[in-house]
């Protein structure tokens, strides 16, 4: 999942067992901070992070 805002792109990764993780690499560099689970977030929830909107959705089965 991919915000924009403040010029520039965050993310939010989404383990196969449903844990969320965040990423801003202006702010967490090279880190993920754990977001939650996904069980435990509505979808309007996940449409918004960190005060910025939902602009992308990509799904990857691997």
């Amino acid at each position: 999942i991919s915000t924009h805002g403040d010029n520039h792109f965050t993310s939010r990764i989404i383990s196969r067992k449903g844990q969320i993780w965040y990423h801003d690499g202006m702010l967490t560099k090279e880190t993920c901070i754990e977001d939650g689970t996904l069980q435990d977030m509505s979808n309007e929830e996940l449409k918004e992070c960190q005060g910025k909107d939902l602009v992308l959705a990509v799904y990857s089965q691997v």
